[in-house]
């Protein structure tokens, strides 16, 4: 028996392959920028004001690992990846005026996130891959103006989009078969939260509805 265990020892020791590869990779960018501009102008007795705001936001995320290894008659190994991108910006704009009075004004946000991962392992006849990708971007945009003559005119929303993506793939090599498993999902959502927005007398309000995309995408397979 124990000259049985010492054989089983190893045996697993120096089944233990050197020829294994493993290897992971993530990159992410964002990117975020504000804009905005007023005017106003009264003759006479009248009165103008304009006022606008923009905040814009980017984050991005991503993960990936890989690893593989042949113990004896037993080769194996996983990869998986998994990341997010997302943007959102929210913007106001107001313009007032009395009298022979007249105003405009204009704000935007914009913002853009990517993110990609891939993950790999080799080890004996096991082998696998994941890989993934997402990117965000938003671009909302409002405008109002009022006059000539008495109006206010106001317009606030925030817009945003998530995109995601997550994928794995694994086998398992041994006298007894093979045994391999691989998923992959993703999923992109945006849309215009918070609008509020109203307009009296010689005024208006204006949108693009949020400018909001994503796209998300994965892979992976095992043998």
């Amino acid at each position: 028996m124990k000259k049985n265990l010492i054989a089983l020892a190893v045996m697993l020791a120096t089944g233990v392959a050197t020829a294994t590869v493993s290897n992971a990779a993530v990159a992410t960018n964002t990117g975020a920028s504000t804009a905005t501009s007023s005017g106003a102008a009264s003759s006479g007795t009248g009165t103008a004001m304009s006022s606008q705001s923009a905040l814009s936001n980017a984050s991005a995320s991503g993960v990936a690992t890989g690893s593989g290894a042949t113990i004896g008659p037993v080769s194996f190994g996983a990869a998986a990846v998994g990341g997010t991108a997302a943007t959102s910006g929210s913007v106001s704009s107001l313009s007032a005026t009395t009298g022979n009075g007249a105003a405009a004004g204009m704000a935007a946000a914009a913002a853009s996130a990517g993110s990609l991962a891939n993950a790999a392992y080799t080890a004996g006849p096991a082998g696998g891959a994941a890989a993934g990708g997402a990117t965000s971007l938003t671009n909302n945009v409002v405008s109002t103006a009022a006059g000539p003559g008495g109006g206010i005119a106001f317009i606030s929303d925030t817009a945003g989009t998530v995109a995601g993506f997550s994928a794995t793939a694994g086998s398992i090599h041994s006298p007894l078969g093979v045994t391999a498993g691989s998923t992959a999902s993703s999923g992109s959502a945006g849309g215009v939260t918070g609008m509020v927005n109203g307009a009296v007398g010689n005024a208006g309000w204006s949108s693009n509805g949020g400018g909001t995309s994503g796209l998300a995408g994965s892979l992976s397979g095992a043998h």
